[in-house]
């Protein structure tokens, strides 16, 4: 009775670990809401495009194209990781985005809006790898400056570069030049500068480059807190992955120009498995094993257990991260 026990645990436990649990948000009764609900267009923007690219082509006079017919769409509340070599066209595509270049042929949208419309710059932030900053002046002189340009109003513009300065670790240093920073501290104060207004959308070049891990881990934070709890779509160009796979929900691979791949983690992970492979690990030793079906699972295991090996764990070997993007963008980039 025990071995049978321990055999159904295990058999759970390797289920467990490679079930996908998928919630959806469920709009309510309308029967339930006062008026005022019941019209909001709240519930209707819980699940909404924010960003969306058709046919998007960019060719330049000198014959280059950076890039060619990219379709995607971001989702509300997303965070969006877009990977490519340099070169690969990451750069253009934000630019084309946040409307600072224009496309030779297709269209995007950021917000409903054209990235050709002025009004998007009000509602989104965009933070490259080396935003500029005045270094002569102190960090809340800085902040200030960009709160007046983006006309906030002051007592709103001081709380929120405040509280700001207080989740990055920087709130004993508002009244240091910039210059004295280090490369990883600019960064962040960088970070608080594209954050000011509360934007809805965020393009990011980098994050997390040059930062240490402490530093890092609250820029991961930051952008999960952005996302899970106020809605903010961030798209995120990197070549960060251990930082992707820890913040990004869904993922984009760009080769020469093209999207060579793009979707979920779960999805992408599941497009590269050719042969389905378990690890049992035991007291003696580690088997890897290739299956036909995961039905077989506790058949092997029972062989393993009746040689007189004690089970210690069972797991699915799965692609990492890092193997979907050299398997879709090669090992050379």
């Amino acid at each position: 009775m025990a071995m049978r026990r321990m055999r159904q645990n295990l058999y759970l436990h390797f289920q467990s670990n490679n079930t996908i649990m998928k919630y959806r948000l469920r709009k309510p009764d309308t029967d339930t809401l006062c008026s005022t609900c019941r019209n909001y267009s709240f519930w209707e923007g819980l699940s909404m495009t924010v960003i969306e690219a058709k046919h998007l082509t960019k060719r330049y006079d000198n014959g280059v194209t950076a890039l060619e017919n990219l379709d995607l769409s971001v989702e509300r509340g997303e965070v969006f990781g877009f990977f490519g070599p340099n070169g690969a066209g990451k750069t253009t595509t934000v630019r084309l985005l946040n409307g600072t270049l224009s496309p030779t042929s297709g269209e995007s949208k950021v917000l409903g809006l054209s990235s050709r419309d002025d009004e998007i710059r009000k509602k989104t932030a965009t933070l490259t790898e080396m935003a500029a900053m005045y270094e002569s002046m102190t960090v809340m002189e800085n902040l200030g400056f960009f709160a007046d340009l983006y006309e906030m109003d002051p007592a709103d513009a001081g709380t929120r570069i405040r509280d700001l300065l207080e989740r990055m670790d920087l709130g004993d240093k508002k009244d240091f030049k910039l210059g004295s920073f280090s490369t990883g501290m600019k960064k962040r104060v960088q970070l608080i500068r594209s954050l000011l207004h509360r934007p809805e959308v965020i393009f990011l070049d980098e994050p997390a480059a040059g930062l240490d891990p402490a530093a890092a881990q609250q820029v991961n934070d930051l952008i999960r807190k952005l996302a899970r709890e106020e809605g903010t779509t961030i798209f995120m160009c990197t070549h960060n992955l251990y930082q992707a796979d820890k913040v990004c929900d869904t993922f984009g691979f760009l080769k020469m120009g093209r999207l060579a791949a793009y979707g979920k983690k779960e999805d992408l992970i599941q497009s590269v498995i050719r042969e389905k492979k378990i690890l049992v690990k035991t007291d003696r030793q580690e088997h890897s094993i290739t299956v036909d079906s995961y039905d077989a699972v506790n058949g092997h295991v029972r062989k393993i257990m009746d040689s007189g090996e004690h089970i210690l764990e069972v797991l699915q070997v799965r692609p990492s991260l890092e193997e979907v993007y050299f398997h879709y963008l090669g090992r050379q980039s």
